[in-house]
């Protein structure tokens, strides 16, 4: 790959906002844009472990951080792009080009979508036994990785809390879950009952945590990835901007080939811009009957010879699933 080279004016622009930045974190300035041209190193390969507005951090090759500025007209990077970058100094570097993506999460934003993070394998979803989950908040979980194609799984944290009776129904509840395709883990993050298996899966995969708040996404991190606070305060200190290390997307090593990703922002994930033919076909057990229905405009309510009031009555989808259907479409009509 040939080298690229910044303009002048892309360089001072560049200059100007990094001193901003640098002056308000009290972080060592970018070179100036005269010294700039002569000390950009060689383009190389790196990953984008973290986002903090404009300012990148980069893993290269070798497992070094470096606080990287961001090269005009790139388009929107998040965490887990891997890139181009040439350095500038011991803990600096620009980075240049973003390389091809083989998954991207978005989010709606102001009629738009946002990209979150990037190259992702597969979507844990995080839920516990205190708070129990509503039944819609799963599935819309899983609406969203059958709509982006991404193999999801089921994280149930804090089963060490597992003891009343409505905690019985529930399991009955994931065992359907099992059925249709969706792997499941039983874990606790306080007593680490259930994380080995857990963690051999995803130490193959990049793995993005989802969920709602109160659920444990942080103590499951935490126990999965020991020196992941450490990890976050080495990202505080060269970022010098500690304050934003519980809002920006952190991509955390797990074994040699795992990553997970934590991005606080993607509990945010709503369905208002997704049609009813997305939200149908995101029950992925659905699908064999979707089309079968004796009228074009079924609903799926009462109608007569409706094929999923029908697949119901059979045993092969579970009643609180199509509950859960026509509860999600009724809360994004309303």
């Amino acid at each position: 790959m040939g080298k690229r080279r910044l303009t002048n004016r892309q360089l001072t622009r560049l200059k100007t906002n990094q001193a901003k930045r640098c002056t308000r974190a009290g972080a060592p300035e970018i070179p100036s844009p005269d010294t700039l041209n002569q000390s950009l190193g060689p383009e190389q390969g790196g990953l984008l472990i973290a986002h903090y507005g404009t300012t990148l951090i980069v893993e290269n090759q070798a497992g070094q951080l470096f606080r990287c500025g961001l090269r005009q007209n790139l388009g929107a990077l998040v965490t887990g792009d891997n890139v181009i970058w040439q350095q500038i100094d011991e803990q600096t570097g620009v980075v240049v080009a973003g390389l091809p993506r083989r998954s991207i999460i978005t989010r709606p934003d102001r009629h738009q979508t946002k990209p979150m993070v990037a190259n992702v394998d597969c979507l844990a979803i995080v839920i516990a036994f205190e708070p129990l989950p509503k039944q819609t908040t799963l599935d819309r979980y899983l609406i969203i990785a059958e709509t982006l194609n991404l193999p999801a799984i089921i994280v149930v944290n804090k089963c060490d809390l597992a003891e009343h009776e409505n905690h019985q129904e529930f399991r009955k509840k994931l065992e359907s879950y099992e059925t249709i395709g969706y792997p499941q883990f039983i874990v606790s993050s306080s007593t680490r009952e259930g994380l080995p298996s857990l963690e051999n899966l995803l130490k193959q995969h990049t793995s993005v945590f989802v969920g709602q708040s109160g659920v444990g996404k942080s103590s499951l991190l935490n126990a999965l990835i020991p020196d992941a606070k450490a990890q976050i305060g080495e990202l505080s200190k060269l970022q010098r901007l500690g304050r934003h290390t519980t809002t920006a997307s952190s991509l955390y090593h797990l074994g040699k080939t795992g990553h997970i990703i934590d991005s606080p922002g993607i509990h945010q994930f709503n369905l208002h811009h997704f049609s009813k033919k997305m939200i149908i076909e995101g029950f992925k057990e659905f699908r064999p009957f979707l089309g079968q229905c004796k009228f074009r405009n079924c609903e799926h309510l009462a109608e007569p010879d409706c094929a999923l009031q029908i697949a119901t009555k059979m045993g092969k989808i579970a009643p609180f699933r199509l509950q859960s259907y026509h509860t999600i479409i009724s809360d994004i009509a309303s």
